[in-house]
């Protein structure tokens, strides 16, 4: 036992002695800094929901990533992660879960001027602000809107043009497209081979930003889905309140057409830089599935440091039985 011990205690140091001869001394959010080229980070959410009759404990996301500039116009980053890690249903004691990593996100970016610069790889679609924010540690509220994960392909395998309009200050896009199939498509929320559009946001004053999207895609099912978004965000530190909205026709392989509305709108009020209150409304109506449901959502975070977040949130649905509280705990490392 105590040479067990012993060498646990020597295999420490010399990992430490390790950190400290080459990389920076480790800080909590900010990943563990190896070299310019290397640095390595990761992260975990945890849940407890409530949704009728049933209670469950999940930890739902564990992630790893590397990043890092190669030099001043190639950096990537470099992310695997298990979903659905562990579950356990509280009443009956069920315990399943798939440990699993899959690729989230594998991407170089290629900076060539404030006007003109590359992404390519597995990436996430620059639309709007959701989709943008995956990791929970980092959003206000435990849940998604629905907006976010049914009506467009969340993440893009393929190239992301982009950059400031040079006769429009303040004024960035995004010119991306895919045609091929997806780099690991385990949690592709639309499986397609098909899928371009354009992204525009201005930052109309510090407070302010807005912007809107176009795009199009088409499901490995042959569905052609053609989509208008906008979405706009003020927020003074104190009070934010963002709003999405997206307007999409779907063609389906039968010759059918469908139209599908859908959007948000979210406030939160920082009462001190560690507690915070949230509300959102958002409706989602699917004339082709006829699926539709309203949802209300109030909830509160507390952030003590800015990488660990303590969530819990209550949601009113329109849909029969889908009612739920959750709570959530996730840390950034």
């Amino acid at each position: 036992m105590e040479r067990g011990s012993m060498r646990a205690r020597s295999a420490g140091i010399l990992l430490t002695m390790g950190i400290a001869a080459y990389g920076d001394p480790y800080v909590l959010g900010q990943g563990l800094h190896v070299n310019d080229m290397v640095n390595i980070g990761g992260y975990f959410s945890s849940e407890f929901e409530a949704k009728g009759g049933e209670k469950s404990v999940t930890v739902d996301d564990v992630a790893v990533m590397a990043y890092g500039e190669i030099n001043p116009m190639f950096s990537y980053l470099a992310e695997l992660e298990a979903v659905g890690f562990y579950r356990k249903n509280i009443g009956n004691g069920d315990e399943r879960g798939d440990q699993t990593f899959h690729v989230e996100r594998f991407y170089g970016d290629m900076w060539l001027s404030d006007a003109y610069n590359i992404r390519f790889g597995k990436q996430l679609t620059p639309i709007g602000y959701w989709t943008r924010e995956p990791i929970n540690v980092l959003r206000d509220t435990s849940s998604n809107p629905l907006y976010s994960l049914l009506l467009f392909p969340k993440f893009l395998t393929g190239i992301d043009i982009n950059g400031y309009i040079p006769s429009m200050e303040g004024t960035k896009y995004h010119l991306f497209g895919q045609n091929n199939s997806d780099f690991d498509d385990e949690y592709i929320n639309i499986p397609n081979t098909h899928f371009f559009g354009l992204s525009i946001e201005r930052e109309i004053s510090s407070d302010f930003n807005g912007g809107g999207s176009i795009g199009e895609y088409i499901t490995a099912s042959n569905q052609r889905t053609r989509f208008l978004q906008a979405n706009g965000k003020y927020d003074d530190s104190r009070w934010q309140v963002m709003g999405e909205a997206l307007c999409a026709k779907s063609e389906y392989a039968d010759r059918q057409d469908g139209y599908t509305l859908s959007g948000y709108l979210q406030g939160m009020y920082r009462y001190t830089p560690e507690h915070a209150v949230v509300g959102r409304f958002e409706h989602f109506n699917d004339h082709h599935s006829r699926y539709a449901d309203t949802i209300g959502v109030v909830g509160y975070s507390y952030r003590p440091w800015y990488p660990v977040s303590i969530k819990g949130e209550y949601q009113w649905h329109s849909m029969n039985r889908e009612n739920r509280a959750l709570f959530s705990f996730s840390v950034l490392f």
